[in-house]
């Protein structure tokens, strides 16, 4: 069984097996005081959650979408891990963090799924799907969490209309302009 380290050296010892782990899908890491991160295609990342659980990162924090528009890649799936003992050893140390970038493609941006690996990749994932339009290959339950069935569009994009692509909702329930002309 290989070595496992705790703290600040379990996230620095991983930004030199992630290169070779990956391949092509690695695109680049970054070591910070804080939190080291690796930038990733999304065709590399099974292959990275195994390298990150095999170094001790046992828990699966959080899942996060940002739209880069109109940067290219435009859409970013963001994974943060915790590498934690329980019970700790030291009431000190703080743990390990990590931050995975996942970069789909522009036009169709799809990425899979961590939901059989991490149960609690779920709803986070419905809710980028729900916000971005990121899909998630192999989501067991892939459909909105936030807006209702029949809304179109996502809008977390920055090329969603301020407004709505179709606004419903009168403040106040009073039908006309949106908003309402203020009169004195």
């Amino acid at each position: 069984m290989p070595e496992v380290l705790t703290g600040r050296d379990a996230s620095a010892a991983l930004l030199a097996q992630l290169a070779p782990a990956l391949g092509e899908a690695f695109l680049e890491a970054v070591s910070a005081d804080d939190m080291d991160e690796a930038a990733i295609l999304p065709s590399g990342l099974l292959a990275a959650v195994e390298v990150l659980r095999k170094a001790g990162f046992n828990h699966l924090l959080d899942i996060g979408g940002t739209d880069h528009l109109p940067l290219t890649p435009r859409f970013e799936v963001s994974y943060h891990f915790l590498a934690f003992e329980f019970p700790p050893a030291h009431a000190t140390v703080v743990p390990a963090r990590f931050r995975l970038r996942v970069f789909p493609d522009d036009a169709n941006p799809v990425v899979p799924s961590l939901t059989s690996i991490w149960p609690n990749a779920d709803w986070p994932e419905r809710e980028a799907w729900d916000l971005f339009g990121v899909r998630f290959d192999g989501h067991p339950d892939l459909r909105r969490i936030l807006l209702p069935d029949d809304w179109e569009g996502y809008p977390l994009r920055k090329d969603y209309p301020l407004r709505g692509l179709d606004r419903r909702f009168n403040p106040g329930g009073k039908p006309g302009a949106v908003p309402p002309p203020v009169t004195r």
